[in-house]
């Protein structure tokens, strides 16, 4: 049956499905179809993001053989000239894509399509950008780790999460494992952070709580270094979202990736897509992959069937293989709230232009924060996110993360064989416009002579949730209800916010408590 599985889902044509329909068949006949093969394996764990790097690393340190699927490639890390930069956009950016992932508001040049870092998930009312790479979401994003208040964290959590079990063991364990601390006094002091100091003066001139240091996964030293200009400045000039062309940064292929293949029983498979999932009559796992080069072409189709799946692709991608099961009939009996409880974390980016100079290449990455989280309107962290501009345009890039007030949902479109996102504008609601209001009060003191809504011209969103969520998906631990040996261990399990702090870790603390019970139930058993 697994042959049948694996027929049925990878017919797709060579190079991307490239050939137009009229042609198929005798161009098909020219392309010899890539070699096919399927293996057994124990785990398969699908994803080296947040919930992946820990779902890998904890059970291979238990000592279970993990394989790792990652779509993306393993890039070196920290090594200069590794990825383009803010302002130098090559075809390094996109997921397989000829146009730049990130953003569309700043058109670039056709690219070659290439496996790189970003891809753009397109939606009615919100499109989602996400990272497809060896690390995962923790290449290209700012670092800012921050611990939400309890009560925050009640608000929006499922209610099988107990905060002080949280705030005892799992934050302070993730934020060891990642060395997060925030950013040192003398680094803040320099010239380069002028732009950070005037927004915390920004923040006291407009009645905001104080702005500080938020804990960063990064190397301060390495900073400092670029500061006294024995590095070329990296990371100091925020030059972050495509990757960071030297060290200092600690991403996940720093860290937990290194920590899970040190011991011995992970074969982490990188470069190879997976598009469905399926169970066999066996009640196994049947994962068809293709292994692709980074061009997109296929070379081998390797079907993986294991005894145990867990689904780490980051809450779009985790979502899309359920739903896609469901809508295809591959996985009998998913719960029927599959797709939904999906929002965006409460983002909003607004770019504030200034009335005075703000400074070339903004020193960061994005580390300072007012946690406006008692202001009566409603809860918000309000953010500064540098700019590496190499002219001063007299900017400054502020972001609010509120309280979503309701949820958008994927679903199965039997049109094109794909889960579609739809975000209805209704699910951010009020809130959206307290956070609109309360950026204009902070650029107006600021010195603000005009804005621009970036949410607003280009709704996107960088922190997806949802999807696969507690209490309606999954247990209280991940385990897909109905279905033993199925698991998800990303943001897909969170309902849409985490409590106005950035998500990763928050993510990364439910998938060390998830997999610490899983260990200790599952393992022997289940699988």
């Amino acid at each position: 049956m697994t042959t049948a599985i694996t027929q049925r889902f990878t017919r797709r044509q060579v190079l991307g499905g490239a050939l137009a329909a009229a042609g198929a068949s005798a161009a098909a006949a020219c392309v010899p179809e890539p070699p096919q093969r399927s293996v057994r394996r124990r785990v398969v764990v699908i994803g080296t993001g947040f919930g992946g790097s820990v779902t890998a690393r904890r059970l291979a340190e238990a000592g279970v053989e993990v394989t790792l699927v990652e779509r993306g490639r393993r890039w070196p890390a920290g090594v200069p000239g590794t990825f383009p930069t803010m302002f130098g956009v090559d075809r390094r950016v996109s997921w397989l894509s000829s146009t730049n992932s990130a953003t569309a508001l700043f058109p670039s040049v056709p690219l070659q399509p290439y496996t790189g870092l970003l891809e753009r998930i397109k939606g009615d009312g919100m499109d989602v950008v996400v990272a497809a790479a060896v690390g995962g979401g923790s290449l290209p994003y700012h670092g800012m780790s921050v611990q939400p208040r309890g009560d925050l964290f009640a608000r929006v959590m499922p209610g099988e999460l107990d905060y002080d079990e949280f705030d005892r063991r799992w934050y302070p364990l993730v934020r060891a494992a990642l060395g997060a601390s925030p950013i040192p006094a003398d680094v803040l002091a320099s010239d380069r952070y002028a732009s950070s100091r005037a927004f915390i003066e920004a923040v006291r001139a407009a009645g905001f709580p104080d702005a500080r240091g938020e804990p960063m996964p990064i190397d301060w030293d390495i900073v400092r270094r670029e500061l006294r200009g024995e590095l070329p400045p990296n990371i100091s000039v925020g030059d972050v979202i495509y990757g960071v062309n030297g060290p200092g940064k600690r991403s996940l292929d720093t860290n937990y990736l290194p920590a899970a293949e040190a011991t011995g029983r992970v074969e982490l498979l990188a470069q190879h897509r997976v598009s469905s999932i399926a169970r066999d009559r066996n009640g196994r796992w049947v994962i068809p992959t293709e292994r692709i080069d980074t061009d997109g072409v296929v070379h081998e189709r390797v079907e993986l069937v294991a005894d145990a799946l867990f689904l780490c692709a980051g809450s779009p991608n985790t979502t899309r293989l359920l739903v896609n099961a469901a809508g295809t009939g591959t996985i009998a009996d998913l719960p029927d709230d599959v797709g939904r409880w999906w929002s965006t974390n409460g983002d909003l980016i607004v770019m504030q232009v200034l009335d005075h100079p703000t400074g070339t290449m903004q020193g960061g990455p994005a580390s300072i924060a007012s946690r406006d989280w008692d202001n009566p309107a409603g809860p918000m962290s309000l953010l500064f996110a540098p700019l590496p501009v190499p002219v001063d345009i007299g900017a400054m890039q502020t972001v609010a993360i509120f309280l979503p007030d309701g949820h958008g949902a994927f679903q199965y479109d039997a049109r094109c064989g794909d889960a579609h996102l739809s975000f209805p504008a209704s699910a951010h609601g009020a809130s959206m416009a307290e956070a609109r209001r309360r950026l204009a009060k902070l650029g107006r003191a600021a010195g603000s002579i005009a804005s621009v809504d970036m949410t607003a011209a280009e709704p996107t969103t960088f922190h997806p949730l949802g999807g696969a969520v507690i209490g309606k998906v999954c247990d209280g631990f991940g385990r897909v209800l109905g279905q033993p040996g199925l698991y998800v261990n990303d943001g897909a399990l969170i309902p849409g916010s985490t409590g106005c702090v950035n998500p990763s870790l928050t993510i990364a603390a439910l998938a060390e408590r998830n997999i610490a019970r899983i260990i200790r139930t599952d393992v022997g058993t289940v699988f």
